[in-house]
């Protein structure tokens, strides 16, 4: 924040505001002290009184006169804190006066913050003393809430370690004053720039008749202050911060990254080719790296293991039988809404008692308040906090899920809050779904000792053999007393192998279309899965939904879902243009639809600025000759200043764009890019591919894919540029006969889509049939094994169809795209996103729409004696309606009635790996994994782990916008700092990074990466932590594909180096035979098996010959 002295207006006259004291608390009296200063008597004289206005939460709450005496300097007020003037509240007070300049207005203003406290009252305590001191868990207690009469109280229970983990959500009263406080509309702490500025930055307008006003204000919110950064700590910092002040804004950032560790082992100049940033980054970025290369050291600690000893049974301990296992351990419970009508006492509170059986957990609950009154609004009660403790317990750890058949270590910590050491035994109960130590006939037992306020862990070694969540209890019990405790927890248990979703099928439904009198019937196959992981269910659901065209496309360009697409432009001329779209879409379409307020209306301001923003830094990469590149020092790309004409020309309507600037870039296009017989060309192509589309992937023929697109952006820009450039219709008319000669000649789908277009918009094309002949089933023009481009073209496809007024094709088409459920994205598909949404919005213009859908469906699934049955109208065609089953096997839809609807089908499934997953598409993919055993893993973690991931593209230029989808090996967790690392520098090797956990069932990590070289391996590398100990771990995989065309992928399987520990069997006993022998283990057999007992054995219900 800047401060700037107050400037007095027509003379030396001031007025200071000021109260007594820094807390301020409602209910009291406090003083408002008037001060002023002139530097002549005679106008001190004529302030008789001053006028003032109180503000709180954006509106004015009081205003008065506070009188003056002739010769007083100083006033002072006595105001009153009443429930107006909470959370905070504003006194702006001025007087008028006569100057020999002319009549003069002198003002100032004072923010006051009130303590954050409840209007009402609302405390919760423990009923009696008892109530309030340390619990055991289970217990029942009473608690003692007091509120406002007749108000409505709700409560929760949280654990206090939710918020150690994350106290951004927590509820407080001061969150609540928070988020009122948004309503004040002035920005700053007081006072202003001068007289006026007092009103303006208080949020108030100032009119007067004698040319004192303020200026005009048009936004409701104040302009943002820069955020302080945080200071580091000290260490290496000192260093950097050394090397790092020689640079100065951009070039410092540059200089910090190249200091950076880099975890791949890249040398400096490797790094630096990545950078984008222009030559000066690249100098400070490698001046700064090759400087901390020769200060750099590393720091090497060890890690240390606990044995345990074991020990025989002992009569002195408490029976398995009486210990009571701890089950119940929720983050949240106790969900209440109490209303209080008890009797209020003489100042309006009443008095409510709860009964409250605890649960499980030992830890610290906070109880939390909300309290809603008509008379005293919103309140909330400072935390209660119930402590619940044993001085002996088990806290029982487990991995999120393990894989089928993997040997896991799980972890018994005992906790002896005793001053004395003990003597503990501690039991793994018998579970059929594990191989462990304990079996059906013997107990696993084993002795520890814990010392006096310390903890001890306890390991045991399972193999899990079912799928589904399993039952794991582990019993302790103290020797010689009664202390005990027990724990039942689920472990999540997961198939090994690939988990594959496939689409089967989708289907429309149209029975007055596609029936037989009146009735569609449709038969759907089961799902033809190979390699099936044994004892494993292929899960299939079917999704039905109405689907009225005007709704499709009404929720394909709903405001909700283009929110996503307002971001702040930035970067080089190629990416500031990609972000720089996305804002030009959404204003366009949520101003002709009129959808503003579904996303909030001050949106529009952001996307507005965002736009004027883009184009400002547009101008930055503008050449003297009105062509664009990347850089200014770049050679002009011939499809960029076509797409930057484009972009303006949708822009002008709500941008100020300069004419010149747009149409000087038509003009170089048709000067310098034109050839005599109309086509364009491109002679330095963009770096980012991404965002051009079809057009240099592969699936157009480029000469005349380029030349419709610049004749689409002349024809667009036609409505500014046809005054001003002399030759624009004949470079115009010498285009469309380029693609006139060339359209009937056009193989590939996307180049026909697009000449289509730009044929159609010249007025030149009036016969649909080339165009649906590139069609397979006149519904999308597919590019494939890229949905993106497949799109884009079906997009140019439906534009087309509609300048021609042909309509009768659109309806497939609309339902098509809308099936493709595809918002838009700010980056890696930027034609898509415009020209999709250009064309869904020009079809609502143009056709008119049908409002009748009345529909039964009856799924007829396997094993079911009665049909499934939904009806669907116009009220609930929106609404999805799914149905799951698990019996792989065909079954049939029927449909009747009128309108449309859609069904779509999917089955999800574990694979066993085969060859043909192995193989690669177009990806070259190696993973390596290093246990680091330099490294010190954090608190918790068992060990740690380097992960380099190293890619290469197969083809002739680089993969643009690709994914890297990294499963983790069971017990492993991604390090976050280093993956940040990778994407933070500028440097970056990954565009951004998201840790999923229960997606997959196993714990997933996605890298966005923005190329992939074809010349050479691209390399990530980070750190992963070891939580828990697996045995045998089943390798996990690596897949890297392009965002484009997912079909061009790779995916390989990694595990721990050869000879690593963790590859081995971590056995105990008999666990390792139990888990190769699928627990098939030879038992004693007491007695003599005779002939009939067999025969009775083998007739028993359960026993499988199959």
């Amino acid at each position: 924040m800047i401060a700037t002295a107050y400037r007095p207006g027509k003379g030396q006259n001031y007025l200071h505001i000021s109260i007594a004291g820094s807390e301020i608390k409602h209910g009291e009296n406090i003083p408002v002290n008037f001060n002023i200063r002139n530097a002549d008597p005679g106008t001190q004289n004529q302030i008789k009184h001053f006028t003032y206005l109180i503000m709180s939460r954006g509106r004015i709450i009081k205003s008065g006169r506070q009188e003056r005496q002739a010769g007083q300097p100083f006033v002072t007020m006595s105001l009153s804190i009443t429930d107006q003037f909470i959370p905070s509240f504003r006194i702006v007070a001025y007087y008028m006066v006569n100057t020999p300049a002319g009549l003069d207005i002198v003002s100032d203003s004072l923010w006051v913050d009130v303590t954050d406290s409840c209007m009402g009252t609302l405390v919760v305590s423990g009923d009696k003393d008892r109530d309030n001191l340390v619990q055991s868990p289970s217990s029942q207690m009473r608690l003692k809430v007091r509120a406002d009469h007749k108000a409505n109280v709700g409560l929760v229970a949280v654990d206090k370690g939710v918020f150690v983990l994350n106290s951004k959500f927590k509820i407080s009263q001061r969150k609540v004053w928070d988020s009122v406080e948004k309503s004040d509309i002035g920005c700053t702490p007081g006072s202003g720039a001068d007289g006026p500025g007092v009103f303006l930055d208080a949020g108030l307008a100032l009119q007067t008749s004698f040319s004192i006003t303020t200026a005009q204000r048009s936004e409701p919110y104040c302009p943002a202050q820069a955020k302080r950064r945080k200071r580091s700590s000290l260490a290496v910092i000192e260093i950097k911060a050394g090397k790092s002040s020689q640079y100065k804004d951009k070039a410092k950032k540059c200089c910090l990254d190249g200091m950076r560790e880099n975890l791949m082992g890249h040398s400096c100049e490797r790094r630096s080719s990545l950078i984008l940033d222009g030559k000066e980054c690249v100098d400070a970025f490698l001046d700064c790296c090759k400087f901390y290369e020769q200060k750099r050291k590393a720091e090497k600690e060890s890690k240390d293991t606990d044995n345990l000893g074991r020990s025989d049974d002992d009569d002195e301990y408490m029976l398995d039988a009486d210990i009571v296992s701890r089950t119940e351990f929720p983050e949240s419970w106790f969900w209440k809404v109490e209303q209080m009508l008890e009797k209020p006492d003489n100042n309006g509170i009443s008095t409510k008692i709860l009964n409250v059986i605890l649960k499980d957990s030992i830890t610290t609950w906070e109880v939390l308040a909300v309290s809603l009154s008509e008379s005293k609004g919103l309140c909330v009660s400072q935390p209660h906090e119930i402590k619940v403790m044993k001085d002996f317990f088990i806290n029982l750890k487990l991995p999120y899920s393990v894989v089928r058949n993997e040997q896991v270590e799980i972890r018994a910590v005992l906790f002896n809050y005793r001053n004395e050491r003990i003597k503990v035994r501690v039991e793994l109960t018998y579970n059929p779904e594990f191989c462990s130590m304990s079996t059906a006939k013997k107990k696993f037992r084993q002795e520890v000792y814990v010392n006096g306020l310390s903890s001890t862990a306890v390991p045991f070694i399972i193999v899990p053999l079912n799928l589904g969540e399993h039952e794991i209890e582990v019993k302790a019990a103290v020797s010689g007393t009664f202390a005990a405790d027990g724990v039942r927890k689920y472990l999540k248990v997961v198939p090994e192998g690939m988990r594959i979703a496939q689409t089967i099928t989708t289907i429309t439904l149209d029975p007055e279309a596609k029936g037989k009198d009146g009735v569609q019937e449709e038969q759907i196959k089961a799902l033809d899965a190979k390699n099936v992981v044994p004892r494993t269910d292929i899960d299939t659901s079917i999704i039905l939904q109405g689907s009225p065209i005007s709704q499709l496309v009404e929720d394909a360009i709903d405001g909700n879902n283009l929110n996503h697409l307002i971001v702040v432009p930035g970067g080089c001329g190629e990416q500031n243009m990609i972000s720089m779209t996305p804002s030009v879409i959404a204003t366009i379409y949520l101003d002709a639809t009129g959808q503003w307020e579904r996303i909030g209306v001050n949106r529009r301001e952001q996307a507005v600025a965002n736009i004027k923003k883009g184009y400002g830094q547009q101008m930055a990469f503008r050449k003297q000759d009105n062509s664009y590149g990347a850089w200014i020092d770049r050679p002009s790309s011939t499809w960029l200043t076509a797409y930057v004409a484009k972009v303006f020309a949708m822009a002008q309507d709500f941008a100020d764009i300069d004419s010149n600037v747009l149409c000087g870039a038509v003009k170089w296009l048709i000067l310098q890019k034109q050839k005599p017989d109309g086509l364009f060309e491109e002679t330095a192509p963009v770096y980012h591919q991404e965002m051009v589309g079809g057009i240099t992937k592969g699936a157009a023929e480029p000469d005349a894919a380029l030349t419709a697109f610049v004749l689409i952006a002349m024809l667009e820009s036609q409505r500014t540029c046809k005054d001003n450039l002399n030759n624009l219709q004949n470079s115009i008319d010498k285009a469309v006969k380029f693609l006139t000669d060339h359209y009937p000649t056009l193989q590939k789908p996307y180049s026909i889509a697009i000449t289509s277009y730009a044929l159609a918009l010249a007025g030149k094309l009036h016969d649909p049939k080339i165009l649906m002949d590139a069609s397979k089933d006149n519904s999308h023009w597919e590019e494939k094994g890229s949905r993106f481009i497949s799109l884009e073209a079906t997009s140019y496809a439906l534009l087309a169809l509609l300048k021609m007024k042909v309509y009768d094709p659109t309806n497939d088409i609309v339902r098509w795209i809308n099936e493709q459920r595809y918002y838009g994205a700010v980056y890696g598909s930027t034609q898509a996103t415009i020209v999709m949404f250009q064309a869904l919005a020009q079809y609502q213009t143009d056709v008119p729409t049908i409002n009748e859908l009345n529909l039964d469906v009856s799924l007829h699934l396997p094993e079911r004696q009665q049909p499934l049955t939904y009806r669907i109208n116009l009220e609930n065609a929106l609404l999805a309606r799914s149905a799951e089953t698990r019996i792989n096997k065909d079954f049939v839809v029927k449909a009747k009635g009128k309108g449309q609807g859609t069904l779509r089908v999917m089955s999800v499934y574990h694979a066993l790996v085969t060859e043909k997953e192995r193989k690669c598409n177009n990806f070259e993919l190696s993973v390596k994994v290093k246990k680091e055993k330099n490294e010190k893993p954090p608190e918790g973690a068992k060990s740690m782990v380097s992960i380099e991931i190293c890619a290469k593209y197969l083809k002739d230029v680089d993969a643009t916008m690709s994914i890297i989808d990294v499963s983790m090996m069971t017990g492993f967790s991604p390090d976050a700092d280093s993956l940040d690392k990778l994407m933070n520098g500028v440097d970056k090797y990954i565009s951004k990074y998201e840790i999923n956990k229960g997606a997959n069932e196993k714990g997933t990590l996605i890298l966005y990466v923005d190329k992939i070289s074809h010349t050479e391996e691209e390399c990530v590398k980070f750190y992963a932590y070891q939580f828990f100990e697996v045995g045998l771990i089943q390798p996990a995989s690596v897949t890297v594909y392009d965002y484009y065309t997912p079909e061009s992928r790779c995916t390989k399987f990694y595990h721990m180096e050869e000879g690593s520990a963790l590859l081995g069997r971590i056995c105990q006993a008999d666990v390792c035979r139990c888990a190769e022998e699928n627990c098939f283990m030879q038992q004693h057999i007491e007695g003599k098996i005779t002939a009939l007992r067999r025969m009775e054995m083998a007739c028993e219900p359960g026993v499988d010959y199959g």
